[in-house]
């Protein structure tokens, strides 16, 4: 029995060993598993965080952090490379100064914004960049015996702001006298990195009297154009850096032109969008921007809006004829409405093809800059349709009082510069019986 009994303590030896090493694998395997979800858990919390934190710095348009990493430098060599005076060797172009590149939504390269400025108005552009969805291109105006410093604060400002925009091109015209006293050896000097806070970025303006080359309007106008991105853009509305789209233009302005029919006609079209001022009390009082025309025409009958120029040149509007627009029913989409005959001093802002004529460049803060270019294109062939439902604003009513300010030249040269124009013109457009 012996041998039995020894056989029989063995065999249940074993079986205890067995099950002793299984509540062991069991109790591993439970381990591992909770090991593992608590990595896999780790993991995912370590993407959120990344994403979160991702996000806010997408949204965050400043920071009080510095940027020490920022070398001007490279700007001036840019300068340096791409630099070309113009015809009259007053003025040095950089065509492509900054360029910021993103994807761009079915359609939108098919309408593009040219704008031009100073540096002093260069934080107006965030008012387009929140509305237009499509290409912008803008020149840029220098002009100070330290242009160097304003060269700095745009390159600084438009870094800071960067996140903001879509397709933007950035074209400088400089005045060669600024060139010459502040520019010219920029590149050559030694490192220089700004700790920069954007929330507290404030422009100083350093422009001298000395310096009494005229702000080119007409070429930065065409520098803008010429510079415009990506080559589909078909179509391309052209305005001064204080004149604003309303909020839904860009999308109105995409589904009008690829729905209309593409004929002939179509092509050789200019369509006006009617251009008002809003009052400053209104917009100091926190009214809300009009939306729509509906809204518009509630703040036109409590005078806190007119149209654009009313106070300083009615008839540079005349031919949008305002009331006949104010009184046709508001829709949701964009209708063609009249088709004016141009005569001058009519200078309307329009959309139209981007082989339209150019902008004279012997115009620069001359009254009849606009004017000479909407005349040449009416002799060019080209007709203007005023459109309803779409419109554009400036803040504040202007005034004569303000005229100064806006550097117009002396109207003497500009009526005989104009004149001198219109010669021209007669002499090019041999085969047409239109007049301006």
């Amino acid at each position: 029995m012996l041998p039995l009994q020894r056989l029989i303590f063995r065999v249940k030896r074993f079986f205890l060993r067995f099950s002793i090493s299984c509540y062991k694998r069991h109790k591993f395997n439970r381990l591992f598993r909770n090991c593992l979800i608590l990595i896999v858990g780790l993991l995912i919390l370590n993407i959120i965080n990344g994403v979160l934190f991702s996000t806010i710095l997408f949204f965050q348009e400043s920071s009080d952090e510095p940027d020490y990493d920022l070398d001007t430098r490279p700007y001036y060599k840019t300068i340096e490379m791409k630099k070309r005076f113009d015809i009259s060797g007053n003025y040095l172009i950089v065509q492509n100064f900054m360029q910021y590149q993103s994807n761009l939504t079915n359609n939108a390269h098919l309408l593009a914004l040219n704008l031009h400025t100073n540096i002093e108005n260069l934080h107006l552009l965030l008012n387009h960049t929140k509305v237009w969805d499509g290409p912008i291109s803008l020149s840029i105006y220098v002009k100070s015996i330290r242009a160097s410093d304003d060269i700095d604060y745009a390159s600084i400002w438009l870094r800071c702001n960067r996140r903001l925009f879509k397709v933007l091109n950035i074209h400088l015209v400089i005045s060669a006298t600024a060139y010459e006293r502040s520019i010219s050896n920029q590149h050559h000097s030694h490192n220089i990195k700004y700790a920069v806070s954007c929330q507290h970025l404030t422009y100083i303006n350093h422009t001298e009297e000395t310096d009494s080359t005229p702000y080119p309007s007409n070429l930065l106008r065409n520098i803008a154009r010429l510079g415009t991105t990506p080559s589909t853009v078909q179509y391309i509305l052209t305005l001064d850096i204080d004149i604003f789209p309303v909020s839904d233009l860009f999308h109105h302005l995409v589904s009008f032109y690829t729905q209309i029919k593409l004929i002939e006609e179509f092509n050789r079209t200019l369509y006006v969008i009617p251009a008002f001022e809003i009052h400053i009390d209104t917009v100091k009082r926190g009214t809300l921007l009009p939306q729509n025309k509906r809204e518009l025409i509630l703040l036109w009958n409590d005078n806190q809006l007119q149209p654009l120029q009313a106070d300083v040149c009615p008839t540079c509007q005349f031919l949008t004829n305002y009331q006949a627009w104010k009184q046709e029913a508001s829709e949701d989409k964009i209708v063609p409405l009249f088709r004016p005959h141009y005569s001058q001093p009519w200078q309307p802002y329009y959309i139209g093809p981007k082989d339209v004529p150019t902008f004279d460049a012997r115009f620069k803060s001359h009254a009849h800059a606009r004017i000479s270019q909407c005349c040449e294109s009416f002799m060019a062939g080209y007709d203007y349709v005023v459109l309803n439902n779409v419109y554009l604003y400036r803040l504040g009513f202007l005034d004569k009082s303000q005229l100064p300010a806006t550097e117009f030249m002396d109207d003497d040269t500009s009526v005989l510069l104009f004149d001198q124009f219109r010669e021209d013109l007669a002499k090019h457009y041999l085969n047409t019986t239109r007049k301006c």
